[in-house]
């Protein structure tokens, strides 16, 4: 008899969502449907190019399903037993809680393979009786319109952000079953429970790193080479492991070091950096405005910190203007005026 698949639904086919949705296809234990907007045609028509220091080369690589909206694919092909939400978590402009209401059933467990922190608040204020997953990823790729290039090993580890409306012991096997679907004999995938921890680990990286090559424009090799780990990075980094001591999480001063190395020999431009280059919106709000939060709740300083992250929200502001959500006066409102911004959408 044959063993029954999974039903899984990825939405969000960025550099991350792509790895994803092919080592679930390749491990062979789920059915696998992908909502993709950008580059629909593209997946449906020659598929992905996968160039992987995992998987090696491969070329034309579809999912099992492919829909442009995570409606229709709950329509055609759902419910579903996970979610993977694997797209940019930009709260200011796209909540994901807004997405997943398209697709949402309450015996499905949803995956939020997301940077940041106090992700899961606003998903279970929307969804109180929600199984909801932490995935966090330390991969390094980058998609480049019809390919994936994978330059760092996937590895991801899986834990629950624990729900205190549904038994504890059902929330485990849930993620631990969604372990086993995502591994194969390529990638690194694990099941931590400590999902505090793992992610305050990967903030040392992206409320530093990631955040100080958006603002500077540079990949992480160059502001490497430039001085921009002393001056900025190290110095941010030890504000993050700060925050995470007051919030309850001990990391060593030893991870500075490994985080530096990220993007190995090549000059690697983290997803923030590649999201301003293309004039996108940046998950700033999730991966630094959180944290500073976090330091201002338990009154530890972080100046390096809040300087980023007050660029960022300029940036953000600047991206948002060009995108049109919002349309200015023709003439400078007085700042005595306490001109307040009005949103089109």
């Amino acid at each position: 008899m044959t063993e029954r698949k999974d039903n899984v639904l990825l939405i969000g086919m960025g550099a991350v969502g792509s790895i994803a949705a092919y080592a679930l296809t390749c491990s062979g234990k789920s059915t696998v449907t992908c909502v993709v907007r950008s580059h629909y045609d593209l997946m449906v028509t020659k598929g992905l190019k996968i160039d992987s220091c995992d998987y090696g080369q491969k070329e034309g690589f579809k999912p099992d399903h492919v829909e442009k909206t995570a409606g229709e694919a709950m329509k055609k092909h759902g419910p579903f037993d996970y979610v993977v939400i694997a797209m940019k978590n930009i709260p200011d402009v796209s909540p994901i809680e807004n997405i997943a209401a398209e697709c949402y059933d309450e015996k499905t467990a949803f995956v939020l393979l997301q940077n940041g922190i106090w992700i899961d608040k606003p998903f279970f204020k929307r969804f109180p009786k929600a199984f909801l997953i932490s995935g966090v990823s330390m991969i390094g790729a980058v998609l480049y319109t019809d390919t994936v290039k994978q330059m760092g090993p996937d590895f991801v580890t899986f834990g629950p952000f624990l729900n205190k409306n549904l038994p504890e012991e059902l929330q485990i096997a849930r993620c631990k079953r969604f372990v086993e679907l995502y591994s194969n004999e390529h990638n690194d995938a694990r099941y931590v429970f400590n999902v505090k921890e793992t992610r305050w680990k990967k903030l040392v990286y992206n409320s530093a790193m990631n955040t100080t090559c958006a603002v500077t424009g540079v990949d992480s090799g160059r502001l490497d080479l430039f001085g921009g780990s002393d001056s900025l990075v190290i110095p941010a980094m030890k504000e993050v492991i700060a925050i995470a001591k007051a919030d309850g999480v001990v990391i060593e001063d030893s991870i500075i070091p490994y985080m530096l190395k990220g993007g190995g020999g090549v000059y690697y431009p983290p997803s923030m950096l590649v999201d301003v280059r293309k004039g996108n919106y940046t998950e700033y709000r999730t991966i630094i405005a959180n944290v500073v939060k976090i330091a201002n709740y338990y009154k530890v300083p972080a100046p390096t910190l809040t300087i980023l992250g007050n660029i960022l929200h300029i940036m953000q502001m600047s991206t948002m203007e060009k995108k049109g959500r919002f349309v200015l006066p023709k003439e400078r409102p007085p700042r005595e005026d306490h001109y307040q911004i009005q949103f089109l959408d």
